[in-house]
């Protein structure tokens, strides 16, 4: 970070500022030092990429999406009045969720895609829930299906995609499926058109990304609605892109599908998200209030919130002190540097954090699931046998004999690893190699589809 003094010497001051009020030692110096010197200069350059790349491209709007673009938001509005950009900068609340919940209406049987995915915790019950059903409607479809005492059971992957004939063929479910994304339809293309997604006014969307599903949503609900632009997004990083898309629309950052496989192995998204949501809770759908549209959110607000507050001091601070003493240089930012850095960055503290990092930012509450609102830490010690299993020649045995298990290990397993005084750095690269080798896997099956 020294190669880029301005970025370190900004995170030299908001550390110290933040310090002042702050007890030494523990927990809060861990938190406030990976904040201040490693996540807070990462993502004021991925924004910064964002206003370049937009201003750029002619982009005159850009929509930050609930809730991973919440702080993104706030240090792009900052900055483009700091600097008087040309740039109108607007905070859509939405969620795979809200979204989902009348696109479904569109899809018919094809939205059975979005019910079946895997994920970290999924059980039968979650499954029924992500069709928008509610606790007894999903309780009685259950029923039907014969898994009244397995609802919360959790499923492994392939479990999961088995489970897709019976869903189709479970007629209470589809028809409360169909049911409820006919009454949410009206709602979630009014509360689009409202905030102008209808304009004809070259904008984007600004995610975190890892699949750049929610860009599709939006653009088959406008293109449903009469809206007959593209759509464009620009995120963070893109795992894979999601099928039938055009994947020049989605501007990529961090790394994308191809490529950057190390980049992958050594980035965490769950802690991404965490460190970077907002302080409301999820945007469960919208409610037509006299003549505005608005978000109906399924907490009052997110269990990690006092962190988010004070990350978006961090940040808010951070840009006060880039944008008064960069002004005149922006042209001459080494981007290339500035990546590496970036990269260094997240490498070390991601993928192998210290003890004291790993209990400060494990604690956050975290859920994977589009319909769940966060329970679970993000990190907690792991038990040996779960490490060892986790070793790659373990994993590729068991991926050979098509065995498969529930995902019980840590949303931020590199974290879970350090906090166990069982393992150590050999594990923790054993986690980071197997990642290596998945993204490896799926990058050499993607250039071979595209050479055919």
């Amino acid at each position: 970070m020294k190669k880029l003094p301005r970025l370190y010497e900004y995170s030299e001051r908001v550390y110290a500022d933040y310090m002042r009020t702050q007890k030494k030692g523990g927990a809060e110096e861990a938190w406030a030092a990976a904040y201040c010197y490693v996540l807070t200069p990462v993502l004021f350059l991925y924004v910064l990429w964002v206003l370049a790349d937009a201003l750029w491209n002619g982009k005159r709007r850009l929509y930050f999406l609930a809730r991973d673009g919440y702080m993104m938001y706030t240090a792009a509005k900052y900055i483009c009045e700091q600097w008087q950009l040309p740039l109108e900068c607007r905070y859509l609340h939405c969620s795979r969720y809200s979204l989902r919940s009348g696109e479904y209406r569109l899809l018919g049987e094809k939205g059975l895609d979005y019910v079946c995915l895997g994920g970290m915790r999924v059980t039968l019950e979650r499954m029924l829930l992500r069709g928008g059903l509610t606790e007894q409607e999903a309780a009685q479809a259950g029923k039907a299906m014969g898994w009244e005492h397995r609802m919360h059971e959790l499923l492994t992957y392939e479990q999961v995609k088995s489970l897709r004939p019976f869903l189709k063929d479970n007629a209470f479910f589809m028809e409360r499926m169909r049911r409820h994304a006919k009454e949410a339809y009206p709602s979630v293309i009014g509360y689009l058109g409202q905030e102008g997604l209808m304009d004809k006014v070259p904008y984007a969307l600004v995610d975190s990304g890892w699949t750049g599903s929610i860009q599709r949503s939006v653009g088959r609900l406008l293109k449903s609605a009469g809206y007959g632009g593209t759509v464009e997004g620009y995120y963070f990083g893109i795992y894979e892109y999601v099928k039938g898309v055009n994947p020049a629309r989605y501007h990529t950052w961090y790394f994308a599908p191809r490529g950057k496989n190390w980049r992958k192995a050594f980035f965490c998204n769950n802690l991404f998200e965490c460190v970077f949501s907002s302080p409301e809770g999820m945007v469960r759908g919208y409610r037509l209030e006299g003549e505005k549209y608005r978000p109906v959110f399924a907490a009052e607000g997110n269990p990690n919130r006092r962190r988010m507050e004070r990350g978006a001091d961090i940040l808010l601070q951070y840009a006060g002190y880039y944008t008064g003493e960069y002004r005149e240089d922006r042209a001459g930012r080494d981007l290339q540097m500035e990546m590496r850095v970036a990269a260094k960055l997240l490498h070390s503290f991601m993928a192998c954090p210290s003890v004291e990092e790993a209990k400060a930012y494990g604690g956050y509450l975290f859920d994977d699931d589009v319909s769940g609102e966060e329970k679970q830490p993000l990190a907690h010690a792991l038990p040996y046998h779960e490490i060892k299993e986790g070793r790659v020649v373990r994993k590729v045995s068991r991926y050979l004999m098509g065995k498969g298990r529930p995902a019980l290990q840590s949303a931020w397993p590199e974290a879970g690893i350090r906090l166990s005084s069982a393992a150590g750095g050999f594990d923790l690269f054993q986690t980071a190699l197997y990642k290596f080798l998945l993204y490896s896997r799926k990058d050499w099956e993607q250039r071979r589809k595209g050479m055919k």
